[in-house]
């Protein structure tokens, strides 16, 4: 026995004493009743802004400068080996990057698929994907997920509605007075 752990004698138990954590076992989670109705949305917010999470454009933006000065490396490399002064090499990779910046290349392909690492393109990527289905499923831009579990979403829609064409009258008519 060590410290107050263990067996006191192994003898007879058909183990060294050694006693370790069952890693095995699944911790029990709090069934969802037990749970307060303000944590669950919490809950779902929470994993709805990790599903929904937008790309930081700077990070997409410097990988796409990087490609191109990866381009221009291989390019000054390529006349180096060739034996190109110094002066022209740097004058057509110059004249290449300008060229490259002109054409400012688009973003790759929904067929081609970014690498892992690239989190940033993945979340472009989904982000596009779901552009185009809420269009191809005529979803308006401003929809809630889960507002039709609401009972009285289709009255505050109305008014929602309403003030807007209100609003839009109201901005008409002063428009009118002065002009």
């Amino acid at each position: 026995m060590y410290n107050g752990i263990g067996l006191t004698t192994p003898r007879g138990s058909g183990t060294n004493g050694y006693v370790q954590r069952n890693l095995s076992s699944l911790r029990v989670k709090r069934p969802r009743d037990e749970r307060g109705g303000d944590r669950d949305e919490k809950d779902r917010e929470r994993l709805e802004s990790q599903l929904n999470r937008q790309p930081n454009a700077d990070i997409l933006e410097h990988q796409r400068k990087r490609q191109l000065e990866v381009k221009c490396a291989e390019l000054q490399d390529m006349m180096e080996e060739q034996g190109y002064s110094a002066e022209e090499i740097e004058e057509k990779v110059n004249s290449f990057r300008m060229m490259l910046q002109e054409k400012q290349e688009p973003a790759p392909t929904s067929t081609e698929r970014p690498t892992v690492t690239e989190t940033h393109a993945l979340a472009a990527a989904n982000q596009q994907k779901n552009d185009r289905l809420r269009a191809a499923f005529g979803i308006a831009s401003d929809y809630v997920d889960g507002s039709s579990f609401h009972a009285d979403r289709k009255e505050k829609e109305k008014e929602k509605r309403e003030q807007e064409r209100l609003e839009k009258e109201r901005q008409q008519q002063q428009q009118k007075k002065y002009t």
